[in-house]
């Protein structure tokens, strides 16, 4: 089956193999992104004009080359009268996410010329660098648009969906980038001591737990899983937010490795069940389970913790509730029209 978007005839079409080098250029960009987070985060960062902000930019720059490209060969093979109809589906946006980028570069380096390189949070929370990450979400996120325009009920397999796995995976690790003081893989949890540590503590595991699972329920909220789905994400995820300190810890990619593959397995099991079904709901309680009861027992075998079974225990089952209400709200409703 191939991914084709269903348009109308005003709109420019385009394929799953397009889409593929949009993603690929899209990854460009964003380990440009997370080379330059780890250079901040060991202060190599004392100028604009650095190796790392090349590959961000020179990222930015093939995604805005390839887009343009697309829109001028839909033009030029009279698909559309228009430059504006000449814009593939789920790619208006992604213009506007290339011109808003375009901006935010040029005042990431005036604000750097006149006020200096930010450190930690600062960097993070920076007007310009949030404009730099508006422009790459819309551009990230137009795979996912496109292929979501595709007739409604298909179950496309691993390949033919990937591009737009790739898309929400990007999407949600930018959403871990700017929020990697929270990653609660990156926290020395053993030194949480007092309320309000312990309070941090336990906000971080809720927006880890989000940032894990909600891409899932974007993506079965549209289509079924395809086996391999959970595995991606969490590698994904896991691996680029690793990319921050060096690898030096790599055992939140081992944790998240092992969930996923339960996780996939968990999911195949009932693949073939109505994507309303309680059983897609209970496996959202279950996966928080396996990943902060890997991560808990990783600490006490091998790190030190400290936590009470109330701190712990309960820190997990937060998690695992949280993540069974959203899959409430988010999942799509029965096609069992009795039900």
């Amino acid at each position: 089956m191939s991914v084709q978007v269903a348009v109308s005839k005003t709109q420019a079409t385009t394929t799953t193999s397009k889409h593929s080098i949009t993603m690929i250029m899209g990854m460009w960009l964003i380990i440009g992104l997370f080379i330059d987070g780890f250079a901040h985060n060991h202060g190599a960062v004392e100028t604009f004009f650095t190796p790392w902000h090349a590959i961000l930019y020179s990222g930015y720059l093939a995604c805005a080359v390839w887009i343009f490209m697309m829109i001028r060969s839909n033009k030029i093979s009279a698909q559309s009268p228009t430059w504006f109809t000449a814009i593939p589906v789920g790619y208006k946006l992604g213009v506007a996410g290339v011109i808003l980028f375009f901006v935010g570069g040029l005042g990431d380096m005036y604000w750097h010329t006149v006020f200096g390189i930010e450190k930690n949070i600062e960097a993070l929370l920076s007007p310009t660098h949030l404009l730099l990450l508006t422009g790459a979400l819309l551009i990230l996120t137009s795979p996912y648009r496109a292929i979501s325009a595709a007739e409604k009920g298909a179950a496309p397999t691993f390949r033919q969906l990937l591009p737009a796995l790739t898309s929400v995976g990007l999407t949600f690790t930018v959403f871990a980038f700017f929020l990697m003081y929270a990653w609660s893989f990156r926290q020395n949890l053993w030194m949480a001591r007092g309320e309000d540590a312990i309070g941090r503590a336990v906000v971080d595991f809720l927006l880890t737990t989000m940032i894990l699972v909600i891409p899932l329920m974007f993506v079965l909220r549209r289509w079924k899983l395809p086996f391999g789905t959970v595995t991606f994400f969490f590698l994904f995820e896991s691996m680029f937010l690793a990319v921050l300190d060096g690898f030096r810890d790599y055992s939140s990619i081992i944790i998240l490795l092992i969930s996923g593959v339960i996780g996939d397995l968990l999911f195949r099991e009932i693949k073939e069940r109505d994507r309303a079904d309680w059983r897609y709901k209970a496996i959202f309680f279950v996966l928080p389970i396996l990943i902060w009861g890997l991560y808990f027992a990783h600490l006490k075998l091998f790190e030190t913790l400290n936590w009470t079974p109330e701190l712990w225990g309960g820190s997990i089952f937060l998690c695992a509730l949280s993540s069974l209400g959203l899959s409430i709200l988010a999942g799509p409703v029965s096609s069992d029209k009795t039900e």
